[in-house]
């Protein structure tokens, strides 16, 4: 159990999919209170799915979360092409964070968890998980601001990052489509 903290921090820090969703939510801007409304829909999104995957309730085959966690990368990406602001993203990674959930109980799912412990391993790796994203917010957050000040970046910088997302997301999902690494 002691570990599954550091589990956390690591799916999110090493998950090149979970961090370019992440980055692809932010890229579009907004105030910090949406960007946070963002944030924290995703994170009580995938609490839930983990919850309900680690307590055998149910879950999701990874053959089937796998390719969905890479098409919704995707689809924030090409998105972005589309939305002025976060303002009103939270519906959408709520959504999206139920099924990164599954993902993340995939990542637990190796570990054996007894039943009267999995409220404080669901607690620790989520938690975890929250810190690993506050550590990518704090890089990427002000270098973002510091870019959307410029308005090449506004109108196109955001527009070719998110297109490299996209494309990396749509390669990801033809992978795990077809069983590659």
């Amino acid at each position: 159990i002691g570990g599954l903290f550091g589990l956390g921090v690591e799916h999110i820090l090493t998950g090149l999919d979970h961090l370019l969703f992440l980055i692809g939510l932010l890229l579009v801007g907004g105030r910090v209170r949406s960007l946070l409304a963002v944030i924290t829909a995703f994170t009580l999104a995938h609490s839930i799915t983990l919850g309900l995957a680690l307590l055998d309730v149910f879950s999701l085959p990874p053959s089937f979360v796998e390719p969905a966690i890479a098409l919704s990368v995707a689809y924030v990406a090409i998105e972005n092409w589309f939305v002025k602001d976060a303002e009103k993203r939270w519906r959408l990674t709520f959504a999206f964070g139920l099924l990164h959930g599954f993902g993340f109980a995939g990542a637990l799912g190796r570990l054996t968890v007894p039943p009267s412990e999995v409220p404080l391993a669901l607690f620790l790796f989520n938690l975890g998980v929250e810190v690993g994203q506050l550590l990518v917010l704090a890089v990427v957050l002000p270098a973002i601001y510091l870019f959307r000040r410029r308005p090449w970046f506004r109108q196109t910088g955001v527009r070719i990052l998110s297109a490299l997302i996209a494309v990396l997301a749509l390669y990801w999902f033809i992978a795990r489509i077809f069983g590659s690494p």
